[in-house]
Order: structure tokens, then sequence, then C-alpha cells
């Protein structure tokens, strides 16, 4: 495209054009699931990508999303109710206090205790306490199952951009983690150090090497690109499943969305509810209404529906 006597504001519309034009292009969207509806995002990539990549890229996502949400709650009990106590002493009252050697209160004295026991009750000042809790709010935000229905795309930046906010929102509180135990599950995390041996959904993290990617029933095999599965439209969206490889294949998608399940739940209970109205019912008063007349079609054919009135001495 050549502009002949274009100023150079022109040159520069015509550049951030076509910017625009190749940040815009159209790309394959991945609506990722597992057997969880909360573990639900939606991805962004292209048909030419190898299903390999594709599967760790998937996988570090998902990882990703579940330590942005694990960090996140425990920045919002951090900010409640402080650190977590010494494993000894989880979970103790203070009426069992009074009768053991271990001192619940060591950390300090509490200023908003934990009804379960198992935090210290001494949170940071209040100022540095709402800004944790509003760093916390908007990294679930960013990578809330909601995004989905608002079609937006998760992206691996998004979820480390609000785990470096995070962290910065702990070391204002806890500077180089000064009186944050070693223990504390948000230090636990900010450190790679935590624990993911339970069963929480949010410790789920999958290992690429151990998991399948599945599309249309299918597994996509390592070996192949994912232009061979959908085809070469980029223009595509398609919803495929992370499981691991122990499990099998996953459930199928129902046929039908969940909003239309509900919609014909209520339409069918509403059928119900009037079925059972008519079947109890025993009013006859609406055989005297003019359409219950049997013979109502006949009037109508008859004269036009005119009466037949006969006149005395008139012809038949």
């Amino acid at each position: 495209l050549k502009l002949k006597g274009s100023s150079c504001g022109a040159r520069c519309l015509v550049a951030c054009w076509r910017t625009e034009g190749l940040s815009r292009a159209a790309m394959v969207i991945l609506d990722v699931k597992r057997s969880e509806k909360k573990n639900e995002f939606l991805y962004e990539t292209t048909v030419k990508i190898g299903v390999r990549d594709l599967l760790k890229e998937l996988c570090d996502v998902h990882n990703l999303r579940l330590k942005v949400l694990r960090l996140a709650l425990t920045c919002k009990e951090l900010a409640k109710h402080g650190p977590i106590r010494p494993e000894e002493t989880r979970g103790i009252s203070d009426s069992l206090n009074n009768v053991s050697e271990l001192d619940v209160n060591a950390y300090g004295q509490p200023t908003n205790p934990d009804e379960h026991g198992y935090r210290t009750g001494c949170p940071p000042p209040p100022e540095v306490g709402d800004v944790l809790t509003r760093t916390a709010e908007e990294a679930e935000a960013a990578v809330s199952v909601e995004l989905v229905a608002q079609r937006r795309c998760l992206e691996r930046e998004t979820c480390q951009t609000h785990i470096d906010n995070m962290r910065g929102a702990v070391m204002i509180a806890y500077p180089a983690f000064h009186r944050l135990p070693v223990y504390d599950p948000t230090r636990m995390e900010l450190e790679d150090r935590e624990e993911l041996d339970g069963t929480s959904d949010l410790q789920a993290v999958l290992d690429w090497t151990q998991t399948n990617l599945w599309w249309a029933g299918k597994e996509l095999q390592v070996t192949s690109t994912l232009e061979q599965y959908i085809g070469r439209n980029e223009k595509t969206k398609i919803i495929a499943k992370l499981a691991p490889k122990s499990a099998g294949a996953p459930v199928r998608e129902p046929r039908i969305d969940e909003n239309t399940h509900k919609a014909m739940l209520a339409h069918y209970y509403k059928k119900q509810e009037e079925a059972k109205k008519l079947q109890t019912d025993e009013d006859d008063s609406y055989l005297d209404s003019e359409w219950a007349n049997p013979k109502a079609l006949k009037s109508s054919l008859v004269g036009g529906g005119r009466p037949i009135s006969w006149r005395p001495g008139g012809a038949r």
C-alpha cells in the first residue's frame, strides 16, 4: 500500500490499523473442561499447534489458575485472622488453653480471633488488610469460571500477573516475610512449597505427561497437530476435556445445555400442575358457555349463523 502525498499522521493511522488487524486475527477457542464445572476456562490457540505443545499449555494454565485461587483464598484469610498457628496448637480453644502447657497466643494477643482456632487472630493493620483482600478478590475475578459466560479467554500471563500482584500485597503486609511463619499457606504458595497431596478441587493439579486431551469422544494424539482433527478453519470453537490417563475417557457432554434443560423442566412442571388442577376441578358450569355448545358448528353453517325465522304463509 503506497500513500502519495499523505502526511505522517496518515501513515501512523495505517500502521495502527495493520497492527490492530493482526492482533484481532481469528483463533481457535477451546472450552477446556474437567469433571468439575468450576474448573472450566476458555483458551485461545491456532490450528497449527501440535497437540503435545497444546497439552503442555493447557495443563500449565490449569495449574496456574488453581494456584491463583489457592493463593487468593489464603490471602483473604491472612488479612482477616493473621498467620496460621503452629500445627500443635491448631484447633485449641481458649478454654482448653487454660489446662494445656501450650500457649496458643505465643504469636501475640489476638485482635480478631479465629473461631475455629486455626489462625493466630493477629491480622495486619486494617489499611494493609484491605489492600490484601482487594488484591485477592481481583485475582479471583480474573480467573473465575464466570469468564466462560462472558466469552473471555484465560492466558498464562494473566495468572502470573495476579500472582505477582498478590506477592506484592503480602510483601506490604509482611516485608521479606517478616513474622510470617514458613508453614503459613500463603508463604508456602509464594515459595512454591504448597501441599498438593489433598483431595480438594484446588489441589487437583495436572502433569501433562500423565494427562490426555479429549475432543468429540476421541483422544488427541500428542504426535499430531490440532489441524488434523478440526480442520484448517481458525474460526472454530470446540469443547476439549483434560483427563488423567488412568481415568479413561471422560463423560460425554449432554445433548442440551444447562439453561435449555432448566427451561424444559419448568415447562413440564407447569403442565403437570395444570393437569392436577383439571383433575381436581369438578365444576361443570363451563357447559353453559357458548363455546361448549355441541351444535355451534351446525348453527354457524346454516343461515350464516343467523337464527332461522318462519313467517306464516311464507314459502318453505
